[in-house]
């Protein structure tokens, strides 16, 4: 009788994300809460590479964000802008520093990452505030939104973290990695 080939275990998944702090982050986390799955798993975050798969080593993944984030400096930022994205969430957009945000997550899917880029979707800067799949719910929540957040939110990235996200959706912070600073 053939033996059946166990299936291979997942590879594990890495991401890359600032953390904001800036005044009135405890707002943003509460609305999380109530209109966002994922608030239970990771605070406010802007991510600059999404979660994927891979065989490389934390320490060769840890070596490229590195390399870039040491070369990079900080980034001021503000926030400001709802927006509807996907018919799924709602977005609170960066203004301020959006495009050096951008060429930093461009510069971080270059080498060892770069297979992993998915240039189908163009990158905005944002932090989500909302995951929704029905559409009546999904509206609620933004026209909430939009009178929740007037105020502009700024803070200045100085730091990436390296995570880890885990089969079950946790995800830990492995390597907090700071940018240039002079």
């Amino acid at each position: 009788m053939p033996r059946l080939r166990q299936p291979r275990p997942p590879l594990p998944r890495f991401a890359v994300a600032w953390f904001p702090s800036f005044r009135g982050i405890g707002q943003i986390e509460a609305f999380r809460r109530q209109h966002d799955p994922m608030a239970t798993h990771i605070r406010a975050h802007l991510s600059l590479v999404f979660p994927f798969g891979t065989n490389l080593t934390l320490l060769q993944l840890e070596t490229h964000v590195r390399r870039v984030a040491s070369a990079w400096p900080p980034i001021p930022v503000t926030f400001r802008a709802i927006r509807l994205h996907a018919n799924e969430f709602v977005f609170l957009m960066a203004s301020r520093g959006a495009a050096s945000i951008v060429a930093l997550h461009d510069k971080l899917y270059t080498r060892s990452l770069r297979s992993h880029l998915r240039p189908e979707f163009a990158y905005e800067p944002h932090i989500t505030l909302a995951r929704q799949r029905d559409p009546a719910r999904l509206e609620a929540a933004y026209d909430e939104a939009k009178d929740a957040f007037g105020a502009e939110f700024a803070d200045v990235m100085r730091e990436v973290e390296l995570l880890r996200v885990e089969p079950d959706g946790k995800i830990e912070s492995l390597r907090t990695i700071a940018l240039h600073s002079s």
